[in-house]
């Protein structure tokens, strides 16, 4: 065996065999922040022309309020789908920052504990 085969493997030997007081424990970080829901004052109002159709089954809109109002509910509807999409992205980042941080004290808690030993 060569010596420069023998210097490669006992250096690899050498690497196994560092123990966990060189572990490097990384802390984790979490950059996110709460999506923001849209306010009620995005809620369509619905249009006077309506306010009776509840009782009467009758309106006195002309058909571009109809159309309108139907385009604002459709767009506060996509509104709350988004903030609903962002606050699932924001609970998933936020778990696995929780599962980073349970990995990282456990990581400094054997560190600590190995320094002793």
């Amino acid at each position: 065996m060569t010596s420069s085969k023998r210097g490669l493997l006992s250096a690899a030997a050498l690497l196994m065999s560092v123990n966990s007081a060189f572990a490097f424990c990384s802390e984790p970080s979490f950059y996110e922040s709460t999506p923001d829901a849209p306010g009620s004052f995005y809620k369509p109002d619905v249009p006077y022309c309506l306010s009776q159709y509840k009782w009467t089954s009758k309106h006195t809109c002309d058909q571009w309020e109809i159309d309108s109002y139907i385009s604002d509910v459709n767009d506060y509807i996509r509104k709350l789908n988004d903030y609903a999409d962002e606050a699932r992205d924001f609970a998933e980042a936020a778990t696995n920052f929780a599962n980073d941080a349970i990995d990282y004290a456990e990581c400094e808690a054997e560190d600590a504990k190995s320094q002793h030993e």
